[in-house]
């Protein structure tokens, strides 16, 4: 296999292994902390809790897709934008009549966009200032 094949492949899977600790942390804070979370649904302070939770996944999720890319930490963190705009656009798809508007989901998508770049960001940030 070519660096050029390997170094894609290892991209990829930077970028899912970023995407996984979004889903894990959404679904833990969704189904878990919050229960059966929708705009619907949910109180204030439940919204509340599922965005912050939101938020701490996305920067968990681009802190470790940045932390595990070989080169161009923050452009891993910001590819976190294709599997989350394929997951909205899945959820989007399937709404039915009685689901969340379709601003609710997309504000979710763009906070989980937000944490990662920022948490790459902020991994970069943390890595220049140990270099020096």
């Amino acid at each position: 296999m070519t660096s050029t094949i390997r170094s894609a492949l290892r991209s990829i899977a930077v970028v899912l292994a970023g995407f996984a600790v979004i889903a894990l942390g959404t679904t833990f804070t969704f189904t878990v902390l919050v229960g059966d979370f929708g705009y619907y649904t949910s109180g204030p302070a439940e919204l509340l809790i599922g965005t912050l939770g939101a938020l701490a996944s996305g920067l968990a999720g681009g802190i470790v897709a940045a932390r595990l890319a070989a080169i161009h930490p923050l452009r891993h963190a910001a590819a976190l934008v294709v599997p989350i705009a394929l997951d909205t656009a899945s959820i989007v798809a399937s709404a039915g009549p009685e689901s969340d508007p379709l601003w609710f989901d997309l504000g979710g998508s763009s906070i989980l966009l937000l944490g990662a770049v920022v948490g790459g960001y902020l991994f970069v940030k943390r890595r220049r200032e140990q270099a020096s």
